[in-house]
């Protein structure tokens, strides 16, 4: 079983924003994170917005290397949990950062204050602070910049 890491709660205008990312190989095994995910937290699955999330998966090398050329096989997908855009927000941003095979998952408690365009850059923010605390990050600053990282056959932070 592969770790699921968090990020820490961002908080703007009393709104929480917490997000969350695993690796994984394929579409299907969504669902069953996102139960996971929310089993983590009995405040999780009572947030206004529990899983915004966006995925990404492509064949891993053969070698188990890190680093992805050319990606073979792409699918992709998101859910914006009734807050319209966000879930194509994260996966334009894993599309920015070009990482694949990769969930990440961000949970909103609405804090009473509307935020307008401000939701976008927690929820991207949370989304990224995720995939730091795991060591994705650390891992893409050493490689080029258009190089696809392959979050599968990255060594975690523990």
């Amino acid at each position: 079983m592969r770790p699921i890491t968090s990020s820490t709660v961002h908080v703007l205008k009393k709104s929480k924003f917490r997000g969350f990312c695993v690796p994984i190989q394929n579409g299907s095994e969504v669902p069953n994170l996102l139960r996971q995910i929310c089993g983590l937290d009995k405040n999780i699955p009572k947030a206004s917005h529990p899983t915004m999330y966006a995925w990404k998966t492509a064949n891993s090398n053969p070698d188990c290397s890190p680093i992805l050329n050319k990606l073979i096989n792409l699918n992709q997908g998101f859910n914006d949990c009734n807050e319209g855009g966000a879930g194509l927000r994260i996966l334009g941003m894993l599309d920015r950062i070009h990482l694949v095979n990769i969930l990440v998952v961000v949970t909103r408690w609405y804090g009473g204050t509307p935020l307008g365009p401000a939701r976008f850059k927690c929820i991207s923010d949370a989304g990224l602070d995720a995939l730091r605390e795991a060591g994705f990050m650390d891992f893409k600053s050493t490689v080029r910049d258009k190089t696809w990282i392959d979050c599968l056959n990255v060594d975690q932070k523990r």
